[in-house]
């Protein structure tokens, strides 16, 4: 069987080549880890290896089922992802850009969720008998349900009808209904190796192998991320990252106007990505001072950058620096005001690093 579309996940790959060999794929099944690792991939691969008509290995990407499912154009598949679209079109074109790449689906609502409406059509076709044998769902990013939805869900699957499969996928699993997680068989994701990603960018993507290794090493294990990064974007978040340092070493009203102005340009997904790539600066900062081993750092494009950062000052506390990113992370994603949140960072980044010739 083969999953040749899915990257890495290798310990998931073999529990469910293992249970479609065996005929013994649970009726409701959670891919649960971090965003961009795999889980949507994962769900279609199966979804095609499900339906697929060949007596050899599966998916075969060749049949008319195979076909039918990547188009989302088979009659028993269906496919639920969190939606604010107030037309057929806007969903289709959802659907449009997850057939052309797994790893790559359109997500333009700022906070959409699964709503009742999806989950009470989702009970109706399960009273139906199937057109072709048996039926597949997969509910993407199962956690953004709302509490009526997933109440209605849960009835579901109290009862599923045994030629129903769900396939539920999952960043933030603790948001989720504990009776739901209970009645899934729960399969983990984790974050992909450096070297899976820059293989996959340079024999899938054709992305010049330097680049690549630059790419996959900022990615933190998130393809879907790499791929948004092809188009140098991160160089630009990168430079934003470190300016917002420096503006931590100036007086409060400039600090006030920096952040005014990169909100009002920006949006959230920008704010956390320039978060997180000022967690993997500290964290080359940190390699370098204690070691000056350039072939661990992540930035390796960086060095001269990073060897003036790290002589301008005469202590840094890495670990609280960090500590204190990965908190504003937490809060961002906890939707409290941002603005609030990146002043109070810089504030305390401030304390955190001491200019030489300046004191404390």
């Amino acid at each position: 069987m083969s999953f040749n579309d899915v990257i890495g996940q290798h310990h998931a790959k073999g529990i469910l080549q293992r249970a479609l060999q065996q005929d013994r794929l649970p009726h409701a099944i959670l891919f649960s880890g971090p965003a961009g690792v795999g889980k949507e991939a994962m769900a279609m691969e199966l979804a095609k290896a499900i339906f697929c008509k060949t007596d050899g290995e599966r998916p075969c990407d060749e049949c008319s089922n195979c076909h039918r499912i990547q188009a989302f154009q088979h009659p028993d598949f269906t496919f639920l992802f969190p939606s604010s679209a107030k037309s057929i079109d806007e969903e289709r074109a959802v659907l449009d850009s997850l057939s052309r790449d797994a790893y790559r689906r359109d997500k333009p609502w700022a906070a959409p969720t699964i709503g009742i409406e999806q989950i009470r059509e989702l009970r109706r076709q399960a009273t139906i008998k199937p057109l072709e044998g048996r039926r597949l769902v997969i509910i993407a990013e199962a956690e953004r349900m709302t509490i009526p939805a997933a109440n209605s869900l849960l009835k579901l699957l109290e009862e599923p009808p045994e030629t129903m499969h769900l396939i539920l996928t999952a960043a933030k699993i603790n948001s989720m209904l504990p009776t739901i997680l209970s009645r899934c068989q729960q399969i983990r994701f984790g974050p992909l190796p450096d070297n899976e990603i820059e293989w996959a960018l340079v024999e899938k993507h054709q992305v010049p192998p330097e680049k690549a290794r630059l790419i996959a090493g900022m990615s933190q294990g998130n393809f879907q991320r790499a791929l948004e990064w092809l188009d140098d974007s991160f160089s630009e978040r990168r430079e934003t990252a470190l300016a917002f340092l420096r503006t931590c070493l100036k007086n409060p009203k400039l600090q006030v106007e920096f952040v005014e102005a990169l909100l009002k340009k920006n949006d959230k997904k920008y704010i956390i990505d320039v978060l997180n790539l000022m967690l993997i600066w500290f964290r080359d900062a940190l390699v370098y001072h204690q070691s000056a081993m350039e072939t661990a750092l992540v930035n390796v494009d960086q060095i001269e950058t990073l060897q003036k950062f790290l002589g301008a000052f005469e202590t840094i506390d890495f670990y609280g620096a960090s500590a204190e990113i990965e908190q504003s992370l937490a809060m961002i994603d906890r939707n409290i005001q941002i603005n609030l949140i990146l002043i109070v960072l810089m504030v305390k980044l401030q304390r955190m690093m001491k200019l030489k010739g300046r004191s404390s």
